[in-house]
């Protein structure tokens, strides 16, 4: 059986050639691990032309690598698929190795498993499932190529890009999997290094790994990883910021929010180009919602925060509205900056019909919230209509999501069922289901997130309701998030007190 191997540096910065793992960088041991991919031919190294320098640099530093570089102006998925059937139909290639040029962990053991398993059942495609991102590649045959290249589209480069494509008619394709001896896909690990949390995950793990003596393959790295707080929380993905502590409408279980911030004034905009400025700083990439409480479309000059937002191009704007206040003037406003697949928006309806919607929300409108939708779609691409369950609503819960899944429904089949929230037993248990997980694990908002008020004052998390660990007006949000380290250590220890003891939205994320 002979092999291609492609390794996709699309998305690859500098840290991604920095020599933090022994003198070597997260490329050059993907390119090592190439070379001794199981009965490879070849090695193509696919990058864009402003990589291409440092591609080839880099490249030259490794001792026989064998390795070809394809640059491109842009890549995208129905481009990166065409090349690889291209290159296979070329080599006379039967089979495609693919993964990213960021990964400093593949594991040769687990990849060799990949290939002798894509082998044995004559498979199309054939990947390592459960395990976190970036110990092995994905498999696929050099046929099946040519039909996902008729099926792809112009979308971005990621993880599941491939599959996501054979999702499309999954049943006509032959699929395989060396399933992982238990599923760390809840811990959301992805060991790559393009990305600035990822790679100080990465370095992390490289680091206490060799120094616990931990053997440096995909089982022992993930259980590991599982259990190591530093590992786990790097930086915030997501900034969930109150720039006005205003209602417009006010649905009952939003109760615990009315005395989240002392100071109700708004957040003044130049605050908030400050607290933007930090967070790229800090993050670099993330999404900043402008909904921790209140209504944002309070703001008179909404657009402005939004651009303040859009300036750094790796932060995303997430709007959270009742929908009351949408108009088509507002939507344009927003929309003639010029990045509108940067901006999200989530409008909270809770019902299918206007009796329904009338016992959850104070002083709304139902007819205002579903035309609300109407009006951001035609602008946005990314518009949810939201609803909450909860035992009030449960018998409208079929009914919103056949209207909204549609593809002809003016949301175009985009919807969001959201979880009720007690805000740690503040409000009554209104959920019509227990989801939570069996095994608790340590909360995700903690980890993952971090609400700032109108004050600048940051809680330890969106349901400590009048706690507070910082002020991001006036001490910096990196030395801010370091307070929350301890908390990790005791969740991890399976040690969840006060607040943390009673809730039970550990298990919900964000982004």
């Amino acid at each position: 059986m002979k092999n291609i191997v492609f390794l996709y540096a699309g998305n690859c910065c500098d840290r991604v050639f920095d020599k933090v793992f022994d003198e070597k960088s997260s490329f050059d041991l993907t390119v090592k691990w190439a070379q001794n991919v199981k009965e490879s031919s070849a090695v193509f190294i696919l990058c864009t032309d402003r990589e291409e320098d440092a591609v080839r640099k880099n490249l030259a530093l490794i001792a026989d690598n064998g390795a070809s570089v394809i640059s491109k102006a842009e890549w995208n998925t129905r481009l990166l698929i065409q090349t690889m059937a291209e290159e296979c139909k070329k080599q006379g290639a039967e089979n495609a190795v693919f993964t990213f040029a960021d990964r400093p962990f593949m594991d040769s053991y687990l990849s060799n498993e990949v290939i002798e398993c894509h082998k044995k059942y004559i498979a199309e495609y054939t990947f390592a499932d459960g395990y976190p991102y970036g110990f092995s590649p994905e498999v696929i045959s050099a046929g099946t190529l040519n039909i996902l290249s008729g099926m792809a589209k112009e979308e971005p480069v990621d993880n599941e890009c491939i599959f996501n494509v054979m999702k499309q008619d999954i049943n006509s394709f032959e699929i395989e999997a060396v399933i992982a001896p238990k599923d760390y896909r809840m811990l959301r690990f992805d060991f790559s290094c393009s990305v600035k949390r990822n790679f100080i995950a990465c370095k992390r793990l490289y680091e206490a790994a060799k120094a616990s003596g931990v053997k440096f393959n995909a089982k022992d790295l993930s259980d590991f990883a599982e259990t190591n707080a530093a590992v786990q929380k790097t930086l915030p993905s997501f900034y969930n910021v109150q720039i006005s502590s205003k209602y417009n409408a006010f649905p009952f279980y939003a109760q615990p929010l009315e005395v989240y911030c002392k100071d109700k004034s708004d957040m003044s905009l130049e605050k908030f180009s400050c607290l933007v400025k930090q967070i790229s700083d800090f993050s670099e990439d993330a999404v900043v919602s402008l909904s921790a409480s209140g209504e944002p479309l309070h703001i008179s000059n909404l657009a402005e925060y939004v651009n303040k937002i859009l300036e750094f191009p790796k932060l995303k704007v997430l709007i959270e509205t009742d929908g009351t206040l949408v108009t088509e003037g507002l939507a344009s406003s927003i929309e003639a900056l010029g990045e509108k697949d940067r901006v999200i928006w989530i409008i909270g309806i809770d019902a299918a019909t206007p009796a329904m919607y009338e016992k959850i929300w104070k002083n709304g409108s139902f007819e205002k919230a579903v035309n609300a939708v109407s009006i951001l779609a035609k602008h946005f691409s990314q518009v949810y209509p939201q609803f909450t369950r909860m035992n009030e609503n449960e018998e409208e819960l079929e009914a919103f999501y056949r209207y909204y899944h549609a593809k002809e429904s003016p949301s175009l089949g985009k919807l969001i069922i959201q979880k009720y929230d007690s805000f740690c037993k503040m409000l009554p248990d209104r959920k019509p289901a227990d989801l939570s997980p069996l095994t608790r694990n340590p909360c995700w908002h903690l980890k993952r997130d971090m609400t700032i008020l109108c004050d600048g004052t940051v809680p330890l998390c969106r349901e400590c309701v009048g706690s507070a660990i910082g002020n991001a007006f006036e001490t910096d949000i990196e030395s801010i998030w370091k307070f929350s380290d301890e908390k990790i250590e005791e969740h991890l220890k399976s040690n969840y007190c006060g607040k943390c003891g009673d809730c039970d939205e550990y298990y919900t994320f964000n982004f």
